[in-house]
């Protein structure tokens, strides 16, 4: 194996680290939430707690371009007793005025 050959494991592990890097700055809201990408590049949010969500959605603006930046994705999905409770695409900078 060469040293520019990542398999998929070391995605999975990237993935994971670039998750922690995004919940280390919504370390309030994010700490006790189940948090994961899925493959239509959507952050899923599970909250644990209804006082959670809350801090989550004040939080969102901010989490939508943090979630961008460091995770490429482009949406974000909040759940809460498995029921989802906010779904937001998130724009471009090139592309908020259409928005």
């Amino acid at each position: 194996m060469s040293l520019t050959e990542i398999n998929i494991d070391d995605l999975m592990l990237l993935e994971q680290h670039r998750i922690n890097r995004l919940r280390g700055f919504f370390a309030q809201s994010l700490l006790h939430c189940i948090i994961y990408c899925d493959r239509h590049k959507t952050l899923i949010v599970h909250c644990l707690k209804a006082s959670i969500v809350d801090a989550v959605l004040s939080d969102l603006e901010d989490l939508c371009n943090y979630a961008r930046l460091i995770l490429g994705v482009d949406a974000i999905a909040l759940y809460f007793a498995q029921e989802e409770i906010c779904r937001t695409e998130i724009c471009d900078v090139y592309q908020k005025t259409i928005c």
